[in-house]
């Protein structure tokens, strides 16, 4: 059977729009890196997704308190 893989930290983000695409370089806690590009709007998905996330999250912390 075969078993998810590991989780890797974040370390790093780098987001350049170069001509008319984004591209998004991610780097882990040892230092690989992946470089991929989106459109317009995949990444006004992403930043829609994150936001909504964020939100959430911030609604759990208040809540806590």
């Amino acid at each position: 059977m075969a078993r998810s893989p590991r989780t890797k930290k974040l370390a790093q983000i780098t987001v350049t729009r170069v001509g008319g695409e984004y591209q998004l370089e991610l780097e882990d806690d040892a230092g690989k890196t992946v470089r991929l590009g989106a459109t317009s709007n995949q990444a006004l998905k992403l930043a829609d997704k994150l936001d909504d996330l964020l939100a959430d999250e911030e609604i759990e912390q208040t809540a806590q308190a």
